[in-house]
């Protein structure tokens, strides 16, 4: 007699296959660099390869001529979204231990690019990047990367960090607030 729990495995399996065959599993990701490259860092299971293998190609493949991957403007030149991109998509390349030129180019663009990116901003960046910026860097650093910024760099980093800071402060007292 089958135990309760193989059973259910059973079903589980059974659902998923009937749920996800006919679905394309990519059309609930937005076609952005940076969401591609979280696809391209979920291991597949005990093969030691990536579940999103056509996710890790395409970054492989897609790395603009300046190094940086994500949107550009009209004139092909990188936007303040190309910061967290690039860092996502090196973390997704150095994951599956692929890709070395490709890394050379993003750390490249990423150190000379930081600083006239932000300025382009006025020292401001929208929240969103207030929160994944500093996030990003701080995983690129603990993977491995050297990132080096120059001093006047560090400040501005600090200061965007300190901003992100604030807005989650802000969030989690909403949150008391309101009982969330």
């Amino acid at each position: 007699m089958e135990s309760s729990h193989s059973i259910i495995e059973a079903l589980v399996r059974k659902i998923k296959d009937e749920m996800f065959s006919s679905v394309d599993l990519y059309s609930f990701v937005s076609p952005s660099a940076y969401d591609t490259a979280w696809l391209a860092m979920v291991p597949g299971g005990n093969d030691g390869r990536p579940m999103f293998g056509e996710c890790l190609n395409w970054v492989v493949n897609n790395q603009r001529e300046g190094g940086f991957w994500g949107e550009s403007d009209g004139y092909g030149n990188p936007t303040i979204d190309c910061l967290p991109a690039t860092l996502a998509c090196m973390l997704a390349l150095k994951t599956w231990g692929v890709g070395s030129g490709n890394l050379e180019r993003g750390l490249a663009f990423i150190h000379d690019n930081t600083e006239k990116l932000l300025a382009e901003n006025h020292g401001r960046c929208p929240r969103w990047f207030a929160i994944v910026f500093p996030a990003m860097i701080e995983l690129a650093q603990k993977t491995g990367f050297e990132i080096v910024f120059s001093d006047e760099l560090e400040e501005v980093l600090t200061n965007i960090f300190h901003h992100r800071q604030r807005i989650l402060e802000r969030y989690a007292f909403l949150h008391l607030e309101i009982g969330v």
